[in-house]
Parts: structure tokens; sequence; C-alpha cells
């Protein structure tokens, strides 16, 4: 789920700027969103329990959409 997500919002934000952003921040935003998502679940009053691997599971998953997205933006932008 977070790399599909980490894959969008970087194609938003490159639609947007209208040019290829910088991967690190697209992976950061992705880790952080899932940090928020962890630290919402210890603070809200629901049946889920924030967790560690769940945390890291997440990054992993942002990391793992920065090559497709990486190899798409670069034929995109070097087409133009």
């Amino acid at each position: 789920m977070f790399g599909v997500w980490t894959f969008l919002y970087g194609l938003t934000h490159a639609v947007r700027k209208k040019r290829k952003p910088n991967l690190w921040v697209v992976f950061i935003f992705g880790s952080a969103y899932g940090l928020l998502i962890e630290l919402l679940q210890f603070v809200l009053p629901t049946n889920r329990s924030p967790e560690t691997l769940d945390f890291i599971a997440d990054m992993i998953g942002s990391a793992l959409a920065i090559l497709p997205l990486n190899i798409f933006l670069k034929r995109v932008f070097e087409s133009k």
C-alpha cells in the first residue's frame, strides 16, 4: 500500500512542479505518512496497536516504489 501511495505521490509532485522531484523527499514523505499512521494507532482508541515492524514495512514499501518511479520519471522528462 505504501509503495503505491509513494509512487502516486511522486507522480503528482512531478506533474505539479513539471520536473522530476527529489526522490529522497518523496521517500521521506512516504515514510512520515507510515509513522503518522502508527502514532495515530497509539493515540486513538481503536482495536489496532502500533508496531515497529509495521513502520519498517511501510518504509520498505516506500523505498521499493522509488526505483520504478525513478525509471518512469527519467523516461518522461528525458523525452521532452
